[in-house]
């Protein structure tokens, strides 16, 4: 009985020591810092090279961008030139429309991340309606983008554009 409990032990032991060996040499996990870039090359492409669809909706009234800290609670948003953002929690994007009417805002899906090295993002604009508004909206639209790790960091590619 006593060879068997070593044996057992023994082979629990060597994989242990071979699962270790075969995720050593892997790529470091998908990080706040590689979101924190995607986020800013995101924001870049959609806004400061108007790529958005219904971009001319977002800066028509002259007033800052809203962008909801949904999806990115944990990032830092950079200064984008020409662009004044001001970040809101969904919470305050409700309150925000139900206290001076319906306006459009911006925000990013759930990051998909499919690798380390190889993210499915969507980010776009829609319209927070207030509870009392009796508007319906066909405009707004967006970007899927799927980025991947480069030696010199993120690069993406549009693989869908949205309007409505």
């Amino acid at each position: 009985m006593f060879q068997t409990k070593t044996i057992v032990i023994l082979i629990l032991l060597s994989n242990l020591f071979i699962a270790g060996c075969q995720t050593a040499g892997q790529e470091p996990a998908f990080t706040v810092e590689d979101k924190a870039e995607i986020v800013h090359l995101t924001l870049e492409r959609a806004l400061v090279g108007q790529e958005i669809p219904d971009y001319g909706l977002l800066i028509e009234s002259g007033e800052p961008i809203i962008l909801s800290t949904d999806n990115i609670e944990d990032v830092v948003i950079p200064d984008l030139p020409g662009h004044s953002i001001i970040l809101m929690t969904p919470a305050e994007i409700r309150a925000k429309a139900n206290a001076e009417g319906d306006f459009l805002y911006t925000r990013f899906e759930p990051f998909k991340v499919e690798s380390p090295d190889k993210v499915n993002l969507g980010f776009g604009s829609q319209w927070a309606v207030a509870e009392d508004s009796t508007t319906g909206y066909l405009s707004g639209g967006g970007l899927q983008i799927v980025y991947e790790r480069q030696a010199d960091g993120w690069a993406g590619e549009v693989q869908a554009m949205w309007i409505s």
